[in-house]
């Protein structure tokens, strides 16, 4: 789960900065593995293990407090992390966990949506964390391209994000979300529940793994490469490279 904030029309940014610094929501939530945190940064691992030993740069858009992404960056050569969050909670403790690592470290406190356009220095890695889907369709087109031009030639763009099957529309798989969550997320309260259900229900906008594919072909990518899919098939992992012959 992501702190970033939502840049859509209307969105109180506000309210989800409130939202997500429930930090004892947050704390649960990863504890118990609801939204795959574990098996989305195994992924980040092995991703980091295929350049080779090579000091990366990577950028880390809805960082959260990077507690998992501290501890995969801990294993490989890491030449300079830049973690983006819209929480001053987050950033804190993002802080004292990347400062483990050893390596050049930037954090900045922004709507990471408003903040890459006006980003210009290209990295190895670019990772989201269940934040993308916060944009409507035609919106994570054009940041999908925004995100193209930050990738250097062999690297990769990689997120978590929910999904929904090809056909389904937001209605039924945010129905489908909730009858799956209200079986599965037993060890949070009803209260906990409540404000996790109106947050999702509010600023969610989960797409196939159809669609990503062609929103990442007409920003530049290659075709998509799905790295792990949730057995209820509501969260996946992706990893976007640069389609050949693009710099």
């Amino acid at each position: 789960m992501s702190s970033e904030a939502v840049a859509r029309a209307g969105e109180d940014v506000e309210n989800v900065r409130s939202f997500f610094d429930q930090w004892g929501i947050y704390r649960r939530v990863i504890e118990r593995n609801y939204l795959f945190h574990r098996e989305a940064y195994a992924e980040v691992d092995r991703v980091l293990g295929g350049f080779g030993g090579r000091a990366v740069s990577v950028l880390d858009l809805g960082s959260g407090d990077a507690s998992y992404m501290a501890e995969v960056l801990g294993r490989h050569a890491v030449a300079s992390y830049h973690g983006v969050d819209i929480s001053p909670v987050a950033l804190a403790l993002a802080r004292e966990n990347v400062g483990r690592v050893g390596c050049a470290a930037e954090f900045a406190q922004a709507d990471f949506f408003a903040l890459v356009p006006g980003l210009r220095e290209a990295v190895d890695f670019v990772y989201i964390g269940l934040s993308l889907h916060h944009l409507p369709p035609g919106d994570k087109g054009r940041f999908l391209a925004e995100l193209r031009r930050l990738v250097k030639p062999g690297g990769c763009l990689m997120v978590c994000e929910p999904i929904c099957r090809a056909g389904e529309s937001r209605s039924d798989v945010l129905a489908r979300w909730w009858e799956v969550v209200s079986r599965k997320w037993t060890e949070l309260s009803p209260a906990d529940m409540a404000s996790v259900k109106e947050h999702v229900f509010g600023n969610d906008y989960p797409e196939s793994l159809d669609t990503y594919g062609a929103l990442a072909r007409a920003a530049g990518f290659a075709a998509v490469s799905v790295r792990f899919v949730c057995p209820d098939e509501l969260y996946a992992v992706l990893e976007f490279r640069p389609a050949a012959g693009l710099r």
